[in-house]
Formats: structure tokens, C-alpha cells, sequence
């Protein structure tokens, strides 16, 4: 989701005034983490769980960071599975398996985008646990799971994890510095000082987050490769194509100025209209698009528009990095003896 201008501001009246609303959150949150803590897990998985997760609201890069771990855990031979809330999706029916082929409106665009991705087993309810259980009924017979991650899901406290990673937008920060409804904060920010890796999408700017945190900041970088055609997406154009044209950007995912920003540094000449996370786009929705421009937008957007995508749209594609020393650690503990939180 975008940021209301006030979110970002040291003092505003906004803030002032909702103040007594988001100490009420914080100390909820807290309340709820301690009580995590303190108790044994109602529910226990076979498998080691690895929540990607966030203390703001709004874009912060789990879709792109989980994709980076898919690919680290393959390349070890470690098997995985993600479950997710499907936020987004209409599915009602408790957990259901996800694959490429599904439909976006249903489950949500970040699973069908992983399991597309990935190739991996992806489950969706709004009980994780019990997409959990349906990952595991998956497996063939005689094998099992290494890892599940976990997208979002890091105050689902009816979950267990082995390892929490906390991800950010390195551009926005923590914001305010205060819970909703008055700054963008989900819990106060004493929840980095229990996390073991905490990663920017893009360098830090906000050095609060290296004076809270115990463990050293990672710095995931997201770097373009290529237009790929909606309809269509092994047809590909390379990173020029659309340098110093005219084109139509549409971005509905948390953080819009980020991908606008991003078109900008290629050299395009976007005319951008934002739409809201996670929006189930149908095709009246481009009836504005009366002309010839080409109409770009983010790979999450894509999958819900293959269907009635037209020859000149195109997604950016993006290659999600993280330090070789990130990917070792995570590894290296994903390895060892379980030790449940």
C-alpha cells in the first residue's frame, strides 16, 4: 500500500492525534510476541518453517527476497514449499495447492508468481497451518520437505519458526517510527532486536534500523533483465527497447514508486497510473488506454493479465540479489538440529 504523507514526517497533527490509537497497537503486539515466547506452540510442523516477513505495512520486498532463497535452497538440493495467506484472492475453501496455472483472483498473485517462478509446491489459506499440513499430504510417498517458507505471516503467532527474516524497503525505512494508525509500524521497533537477519530492498537509508538491530543489516539488490510480453512471456526485449519512448506504467503492488522509479532509470517516459495492492484487474480496467503506447508493468501485475493482455504490454523482470554470506548462513542453519522458537 502507498504511504499517507504523514507516515514519513518526524511531527505532523495526524500523528499527534492518533497517538494514543498506536501506543493501544504496540502494546498488543508486544503483548502477543511475549505471550509467543513465553508459550509452547499449539501447533508443531514437521518440517523447519522460515517466515520472510515484515514489521511495516506496505511493499517491502518478501515476494523478491523468497524468490532469491528459492533458488539459493535448489542449488543445495534442499526441497521446499511455500504456504502464504493468499491476500488478495477469493479462496475460501481452507488450504489449497497453487500452481502456474492458477487463478490469480483466487489464491493471490504472489503465490501463482512464486509457483510460476520456482516450480515448487505453493499452498495458500488463511490458516497457515493447515496449508502447513495440505504441503506436506503433497509429497510423494517416502519423501518429505527440508524447508517451508513462509511468506508473510511473521505476526501469525499460531505458526512456529525455526528462522524469522525481516525484510524492509531500504528507501522508506521504518517510517515515522510509529505503530498504526499513526505511522506504517505493525509493532514497535524493539521486534528487530529478536530477529537473527534483517534485509534491505535497496540501500538502508534510515541508520535507526542499524541502532536498534543486533545483527549486521543485508542489502538485497533487485536488478533488471529484460521486457518480457505479457501474452507471451518467452518473448523477450532487452533493457533499451523502450528508451526515450512514450509509454503507459501501471504498478499494484505496495510500494508503486519504486517500479515507476525504476522505468525512469531505463530512460522511459512513463506516463504512470498506480493501482492498489494486490488489485484483481479485469479487462475494463485499460479501457483508457485508447492508443498505440506501450503499456508496462511489474511481473506480480502480469499474472493477472495474460488473459486478455494485448500484443504491446510487457512486464520488467527483475533478478532479486543477496550477499553470498546471507546465503551461506541461512543454509548452514537451515542444516542443523531444529530449534523451534
Amino acid at each position: 500500500m502507498s504511504w499517507p504523507t504523514f507516515w514519513t514526517k518526524k511531527r505532523s497533527w495526524q500523528s499527534f492525534l492518533l497517538k494514543p490509537l498506536s501506543s493501544l497497537v504496540c502494546f498488543i503486539a508486544d503483548r502477543r510476541y511475549t505471550k509467543f515466547i513465553k508459550s509452547k506452540p499449539v501447533f508443531v510442523a514437521d518440517t523447519k518453517i522460515i517466515v520472510v516477513g515484515n514489521i511495516v505495512v506496505g511493499g517491502s520486498g518478501k515476494t523478491p527476497f523468497i524468490l532469491w532463497l528459492g533458488k539459493v535452497l535448489k542449488k543445495e538440493g534442499i526441497t521446499f514449499g511455500i504456504v502464504s495467506r493468499g491476500y488478495g484472492g477469493k479462496n475460501k475453501q481452507g488450504a489449497v495447492l497453487v500452481t502456474e496455472n492458477s487463478n490469480p483472483n483466487e489464491v493471490g498473485d504472489e503465490p501463482v508468481l512464486l509457483a510460476k517462478k520456482l516450480q515448487c509446491l505453493v499452498a495458500v489459506s488463511t490458516k497457515r497451518q493447515q496449508a502447513v499440513q495440505l504441503l506436506n499430504q503433497y509429497c510423494k510417498e517416502g519423501e518429505k520437505l527440508d524447508v517451508i517458507i513462509a511468506d508473510d505471516g511473521l505476526q501469525h503467532y499460531e505458526m512456529p519458526r525455526d528462522i524469522e527474516v525481516i525484510i524492509f524497503d531500504g528507501k522508506r525505512g521504518l517510517g515515522n517510527n510509529q505503530c498504526l494508525p499513526a505511522g506504517p509500524l505493525r509493532e514497535s521497533v524493539k521486534r528487530l532486536v529478536s530477529a537473527k537477519y534483517i534485509v534491505s530492498n535497496g540501500p538502508c537509508e534510515d541508520s535507526r534500523i542499524d541502532d536498534i538491530s543486533i545483527v549486521k543489516l543485508t542489502t538485497m539488490t533487485l536488478k533488471p533483465s529484460c521486457y518480457r510480453q505479457v501474452k507471451a512471456p518467452e518473448n523477450s526485449l532487452p533493457l533499451n527497447a523502450f528508451e526515450g519512448k512514450s509509454c503507459y506504467a501501471i504498478a499494484g503492488i505496495g510500494n508503486p514508486s519504486r517500479f515507476f522509479s525504476s522505468l525512469d532509470l531505463l530512460g522511459v517516459k512513463a506516463e504512470a497510473k498506480p493501482f492498489a495492492d494486490h488489485k484483481a484487474y479485469q479487462e475494463k480496467d485499460f479501457n483508457w488506454k485508447q492508443d498505440d503506447k506501450p503499456l508496462l508493468m511489474t511481473e506480480k501485475d502480469a499474472v493477472k493479465c495474460t488473459q486478455f493482455a494485448q500484443d504491446d504490454w510487457w512486464y520488467l523482470e527483475i533478478v532479486p540479489s543477496c550477499s553470498n554470506e546471507l546465503a551461506s548462513k541461512l543454509v548452514a542453519e537451515l542444516k542443523r538440529a531444529r530449534k523451534l522458537f
